[in-house]
């Protein structure tokens, strides 16, 4: 797998450590404000990994 800089092999990588984190948001933290926070900051994190792969095309 590749992994150097702009490369499928790091989004992907990159992608599935931000789904283990929101499941592991999901099965340990109580619904509340702070797991909502969380949840807007995965889901920030991962747009900005999807926006550097299709600024790299």
């Amino acid at each position: 797998m590749d992994l150097s800089p702009r490369s499928n092999g790091r989004m992907v990588v990159a992608l599935i450590v931000m789904a283990v984190m929101a499941v592991s948001v999901l099965w340990t933290m109580e619904p509340g404000k702070y797991r909502n926070l969380v949840w807007i900051l995965l889901g920030f994190f991962t747009f900005r990994i999807l926006l550097g792969r299709l600024g790299s095309r």
